[in-house]
């Protein structure tokens, strides 16, 4: 669909609160039908006043005008451009209006408010944006956190799924993983029990995904093992199965993962598993890390997973994790393995074989 500037100025006419509820929600599908071409997105990216006035419009009385203003936010924010045009606005500003949309347990597209703040936190750079529009209304993402984990929260049937990826996209900055990390507030600890969450893939994934981007924080490495948040443990059910171990080595394992029944399952997502293991891959950098995780017996849990696992790249950071794990603080020589400087040729000699492990071939 072709349309020139001339034919927006006529159509945001249309858009204003004060148009024709028919009239109006024409003028919203012949925008909303811009956004399924690349010309048409240039296009709404560079008329501030167009994405003013369809931000307007999620509040609107009709409710197919609500899904078209909230369809043409989300084809928007999914492209860099869109979601810096979007986020350039100040009033209405489009992260305080999804958050009201979300808060509202009656708002019928909410899932979309999700997934258009899923989209404007994914750029690192418009990240740090949201996350300062987020902390101006006090701390909204311990609120959203909350909101989050009530799985019946909107009562018109949305999910609320794509939360998880907003809170996971906001942990790869330093201040999101300081909020979401705040001894004082409660929100890693309100994520914890999804990352075994059947019910819901993106729920799963957000919450462990997070957990990864904050194990990366070395200085939180004491307290994150620690028993107000036990993340050995959390990170190791997933990757446990019906496992028989001896009375001794039970004992040592986390509480969670004592005598665990014959149903249990692994995490069956991959990329899910690789986080798992990336995760303690990084607990191991620190010698407190490695020794919290041998104190607790994940060796036994890593090692019943590597007999079941079948992804090459699980497989291979199961061995990495492992490893480490084995080999005394003598042998491995660094209190703190991120200080230390691999040599070239090995680097190079590692990757390639890595390279060869991942091919199927033998190192």
């Amino acid at each position: 669909m072709s349309v020139s500037n001339d034919t927006l100025n006529s159509l945001v006419k249309f858009l204003s609160s004060e148009a024709r509820s028919d009239v109006k929600s024409l003028a919203c599908n012949s925008v909303a039908q811009l956004t399924g071409s690349p010309e048409g997105l240039q296009l709404l990216s560079s008329r501030p006043d167009v994405l003013k006035a369809v931000i307007q419009l999620v509040h609107d009385p009709d409710t197919s005008t609500i899904l078209n203003a909230m369809k043409i936010l989300v084809n928007l924010s999914a492209e860099e451009a869109g979601a810096k045009a979007l986020l350039a606005l100040t009033e209405p500003h489009v992260v305080d209006e999804m958050i009201k949309c979300i808060k509202n347990k009656d708002y019928p597209h909410a899932d979309l408010a999700c997934g258009v703040l899923a989209n404007l936190s994914k750029p690192r750079a418009l990240c740090q944006k949201v996350l300062h529009q987020m902390n101006l209304g006090g701390n909204r993402l311990e609120e959203l956190t909350q909101i989050f984990c009530q799985m019946d929260y909107n009562r018109k049937g949305a999910n609320l799924h794509l939360l998880a990826s907003m809170i996971t996209n906001i942990s790869q900055l330093e201040k999101g993983r300081k909020l979401i990390m705040d001894k004082n507030g409660f929100v890693l600890n309100r994520l914890l029990p999804f990352v075994t969450c059947e019910e819901s893939r993106d729920r799963r994934y957000g919450a462990v995904a997070t957990l990864h981007n904050c194990c990366f924080d070395k200085a939180s490495h004491e307290w994150l093992l620690g028993e107000e948040v036990e993340v050995a443990g959390r990170l190791l059910l997933p990757l446990a199965g019906p496992d028989t171990f001896t009375l001794e080595e039970n004992d040592k394992l986390p509480l969670d993962l004592q005598y665990l029944p014959n149903d249990k399952t692994r995490e069956s997502e991959p990329v899910i598993r690789q986080l798992l293991l990336e995760a303690l891959m990084q607990l191991c950098v620190t010698r407190h890390g490695r020794e919290s995780l041998r104190d607790q017996n994940a060796y036994l849990v890593l090692r019943e997973h590597h007999k079941w696992e079948t992804d090459c790249h699980c497989q291979m950071l199961n061995e990495d994790v492992v490893n480490l794990l084995i080999r005394t603080e003598d042998e491995i020589g660094a209190d703190d393995l991120s200080s230390v400087e691999v040599p070239d040729d090995l680097a190079k000699k590692f990757t390639a074989q890595d390279e060869q492990y991942l091919a199927g071939g033998s190192t």
